[in-house]
């Protein structure tokens, strides 16, 4: 078997073309886990890293959700066609796990309730939405507010009031703004409001995850870190609580920023493959 790390292409049922990484043993009869990212994130270098700790025993799939990085969009969005994606990557690698992290978590918990036995597993770092709580599942300026701001041509006003629904202080916009990684995350503004809408579709709609938890009958694993805020482990501890098949796991002395070695040392115990 050979490690490596290749750049490849795969096409969505929408004909959408779908950027994605393999690392690991290619061919091998090994597990494999797709990685589903969150808001204004995609293919993570914490994520390569894990994907390298890993790359002797697990073939690790890293892509770029639709309108990122170098993904091609087709309109108009839905859930759906994103859950098609992650079926077109599981032709890629085979049945598979999926990590989701952070809102990245609902796109994945939706392809297992909508995609079946291909899907061996899932791993939700991080969840972002405590399914308890009764509130609404997203903030509405995250889907209408963002696509008027893009509809006028200023995704960094997009990017900006997504720092606002999340909390972020006003007084370290500037500084971010000011970065050289400003650029990038104007240029995936769109896709904030995917997001959004993945969220919505967790309570919300005719086919809202809440009311198909049922359908996930795979192994889940829901991981959060001792050292993250309140909001994020009352989210991990709802998710465990809801679903069929589901534990929960916290990693002492971490928060959201976790380790390469420590989340790599979570997906193998999950994989039953040696640390």
């Amino acid at each position: 078997m050979t490690t490596t790390t290749v750049d490849a292409f795969t096409t969505s049922a929408d004909g959408t073309r779908i950027a994605y990484d393999l690392t690991g043993p290619l061919p091998g009869p090994v597990p494999a886990v797709v990685v589903v990212d969150g808001v204004l994130a995609h293919r993570l270098p914490v994520t390569l890293a894990v994907a390298s700790e890993l790359a002797d025993r697990v073939t690790t799939l890293r892509y770029d959700r639709r309108g990122r990085g170098g993904s091609g969009d087709t309109p108009p969005y839905s859930v759906d066609r994103e859950v098609d994606d992650i079926a077109a990557l599981l032709q890629v690698t085979g049945p598979a796990v999926l990590l989701g992290i952070s809102s990245g978590v609902f796109l994945a918990l939706r392809a297992a309730a909508d995609l079946g036995a291909v899907v061996t597993g899932v791993l939700c770092y991080e969840p972002t939405y405590d399914v308890a709580s009764g509130e609404p599942p997203v903030d509405p300026r995250m889907i209408a507010g963002v696509e008027a701001c893009i509809e006028v041509d200023d995704p960094g006003s997009a990017v900006e009031l997504f720092l606002d629904v999340v909390g972020m202080p006003c007084r370290i916009v500037p500084r971010m703004r000011a970065s050289s990684s400003w650029a990038d995350l104007e240029a995936i503004a769109p896709t904030i409001a995917y997001d959004g809408r993945v969220l919505a579709g967790v309570a919300l709609g005719r086919r809202a995850l809440m009311g198909r938890w049922d359908l996930i009958t795979q192994p889940v694993l829901v991981i959060d870190g001792a050292a993250s805020a309140a909001p994020v482990a009352a989210a991990a501890q709802s998710l465990a609580a809801a679903l069929p098949a589901a534990r929960r796991v916290t990693l002492p002395g971490h928060g959201t920023d976790v380790p390469p070695g420590a989340m790599a040392e979570a997906v193998a115990g999950f994989l039953g493959v040696s640390p």
